[in-house]
């Protein structure tokens, strides 16, 4: 029986969304997520193999901030 206490677990914020993440988090389909990113209203993370979008742009459209995303 071990009563050593075990180490504290890290805990890691989420920085960001895939598309698919994205979708479900706002409600819509993957189309238009991707709809979103060819408007430039969402901007996934440049040089990346799949697009991952920050989860802040995701908390900022949904809560009508559109123009702001920059």
């Amino acid at each position: 029986m071990d009563t050593g206490s075990s180490p504290p677990r890290l805990t890691i914020e989420r920085l960001t969304y895939s598309v698919e993440e994205s979708a479900a988090a706002l409600g819509v389909s993957k189309p238009t997520i991707y709809r979103l990113i060819a408007r430039e209203i969402l901007r996934p993370i440049p040089g990346l193999r799949h697009k991952r979008i920050p989860c802040d742009q995701v908390r900022r459209f949904a809560a009508g901030e559109v123009h702001g995303l920059n």
